[in-house]
């Protein structure tokens, strides 16, 4: 039994035109190489219901690449980790408590401490360089 590529991306938590965009460029998704997958009539893209589920759980098993590495350097928190990016604090929440991206770009790993998001510093410049670059890229 097959499944459409919507219903798959609904599985893995992760928006359909990024699992289009993974299948038809490298055929990997962070890393990670996608089920055998066939194209029906009406342009529809079909994934095997058993190999998609068993994608699925590993996907979700994974460990995520972006894992804070203890540097020793003092974690920042949310609300300044959001004035450095000039986005609004409950946008930056919101996206991490959701691990969505903006604006394409991968969040930092937070770490949890006494309710609070906390996040490594090398991290944090690494995102708000990389937004930087869109911005850039979008305004000229």
């Amino acid at each position: 039994m097959y499944i459409r590529l919507d219903v798959f991306a609904g599985l893995l938590r992760v928006r359909p035109g990024e699992l289009l965009h993974a299948v038809r460029t490298s055929g990997e998704l962070d890393g990670m190489l996608l089920p055998a997958r066939r194209q029906v009539r009406g342009a529809a893209l079909m994934f095997d219901q058993a190999e998609a589920t068993a994608f699925a759980a590993r996907w979700h098993a994974r460990e995520p690449a972006d894992n804070p590495a203890p540097s020793g350097e003092p974690l920042i928190p949310l609300d300044v980790f959001a004035r450095e990016a000039g986005i609004a604090p409950l946008a930056l929440w919101q996206a991490v408590s959701r691990r969505k991206r903006l604006r394409g770009i991968t969040l930092p790993v937070p770490v949890r401490s006494e309710g609070q998001l906390l996040f490594e510093p090398a991290a944090v410049s690494r995102f708000v360089s990389a937004l930087r670059r869109i911005s850039d890229g979008e305004s000229s």
